[in-house]
């Protein structure tokens, strides 16, 4: 995890749709606790204590933070580990 402090208005990057294509995405009845490195619009890199709400084969949409700073992107499979 970052020890770099993170400026309010700056947001995490999420893949595009056709980055992910068009394949079927599965939601859990209760998410997955995970860890996702997380890509912040500055360019940092943070390996985020997160959810897994719903995935596909190559993306997960994961959410972490705390209200109301909380965020939901969705990330390359490859980016998650389960915990």
């Amino acid at each position: 995890m970052t020890e770099r402090p993170r400026l309010a208005q700056r947001e995490p990057r999420s893949l595009l749709p056709e980055q992910m294509g068009q394949l079927t995405v599965c939601t859990p009845a209760v998410p997955q606790q995970v860890q996702a490195w997380v890509l912040w619009e500055d360019g940092v890199e943070e390996l985020a204590q997160a959810q897994a709400i719903a995935w596909t084969k190559r993306a997960v949409r994961v959410r972490f933070g705390v209200p109301p700073h909380q965020h939901e992107v969705w990330v390359w499979a490859g980016a998650v580990t389960r915990v």
